[in-house]
């Protein structure tokens, strides 16, 4: 099983919420009004850093450039495992949240049954799933939310015997709504819990104790920048999933030719890969974890609820909208969408932009969501903008 509790921050800012060190800020440098890290987390000094003295490594190699990539890999792994709470065999890197889903959703597609999964869903928890089923995989049980609240109840009516899957997002990308993760393993019973923790990993805290298997971009909370992804599974999901899409790199002996595939899949999280790994990536999610760490998940957790509240209490006072299916803070992430009264959000988000805050309009939304170290004092131009809309 998965352990782990996640978050993040960010910003080069001079009012953090809540008491951020001098040291984490200094990792940062987007502008004052970035409010957009639901979509793009600009990465951090360190992450920088790191994917350029590899670059640089095998730019002006010394000798044969795999073996050291290879090790560092190793450790990157490693760190990752920390950070998710399982053990380095467990886990691996992705591309996206996507090809990890893929892998799933093909893995299950010889058994039959069915897969349960929100119908409000980012597209990355759904197409996977459909295209499986396309091909004669699990039927796709898509249950409509009109709350956006996922819980045992919601869910239940669809979950039978024959569910291979539940799929839900940790954090819902539009609403900012964190899922009890706990109680949907109870329900989920024998079946796989899948989650996708793109929204919620570095930028709160997570119980994925219950997980069999966890999914997540790194280039939105996690601020590991483009191409970075992490697939963490249990032990059970390795036995339950068909190696379907398992390339070179995730077979046993990867490096035996002289005997014509397909040879076996490995027994590890490795399995999960269609080609070789991206070694960059891996040591940008890792230089990443470094500075979570060295900030602590609890604090910057806490900072990103803060100022996540301090949002929606500006746009309340404009007379503005919440989308809020939360009941307490154990339900909200760093996500808080929006309306204003007779403007639609697209007018809105264009009013902002010119403000130069940067968010994100999301159909009938606007989406905003700072990190740990935003500067708080962007609050006042925010307001400025929603009451200048009277």
């Amino acid at each position: 099983m998965i352990a782990g509790s996640i978050t993040v921050l960010a910003v080069l800012s001079t009012l953090p919420p809540m008491s951020i060190s001098a040291s984490y800020l200094n990792e940062f440098s987007e502008p004052l009004g970035y409010l957009d890290f639901a979509a793009i987390g600009p990465p951090s000094l360190r992450v920088r850093n790191a994917v350029a003295e590899a670059y640089a490594r095998v730019s002006e190699p010394e000798g044969r450039v795999g073996p050291v990539m290879v090790g560092r890999y190793e450790g990157a792994l490693a760190k990752l495992g920390r950070f998710l709470g399982v053990e380095p065999e467990l886990v691996t890197t992705v591309p996206t949240t996507s090809t990890a889903l893929f892998h799933v959703a093909f893995g299950l597609a010889p058994f039959g049954g069915n897969i349960v999964v929100p119908a409000h869903e980012f597209p990355t928890n759904l197409y996977p799933w459909l295209r499986a089923a396309g091909m004669g995989g699990p039927e796709v049980r898509m249950v409509e939310i009109p709350d956006r609240r996922i819980t045992p109840g919601a869910l239940s009516d669809a979950v039978d015997d024959e569910t291979r899957a539940i799929a839900v997002s940790a954090v819902d990308y539009l609403s900012g709504f964190r899922a009890d993760l706990g109680s949907l393993r109870e329900l989920a019973d024998d079946a796989l819990l899948v989650v996708d923790a793109a929204q919620g990993l570095g930028g709160v805290e997570l119980d994925l104790a219950g997980a069999d298997v966890v999914a997540a971009t790194g280039l939105k909370w996690l601020r590991a920048g483009f191409g970075t992804g992490v697939m963490a599974v249990s032990a059970r999901s390795i036995e339950m999933l068909h190696s379907t899409l398992t390339g070179w790199w995730g077979v046993q002996d990867s490096f035996g030719w002289d005997e014509l595939p397909p040879h076996l899949a490995r027994d590890d999280a490795e399995r999960f890969h269609d080609g070789g790994p991206s070694f960059f990536a891996a040591l940008a999610l890792a230089a990443a974890i470094d500075v979570i760490d060295a900030e602590g998940m609890p604090a910057i957790g806490a900072a990103v609820i803060e100022a996540a509240k301090e949002i929606e209490d500006v746009v309340r006072s404009a007379g503005g909208e919440i989308l809020d299916p939360w009941d307490g803070d154990e339900e909200r992430s760093g996500i808080v969408s929006f309306n204003m009264p007779e403007e639609p959000a697209a007018v809105t988000a264009q009013r902002l932009d010119d403000a130069e805050i940067t968010i994100s309009p999301r159909g009938d939304w606007v989406r905003v969501a700072a990190h740990a170290s935003t500067d708080l004092s962007v609050l006042d131009v925010i307001a400025e903008v929603l009451d200048s809309g009277d």
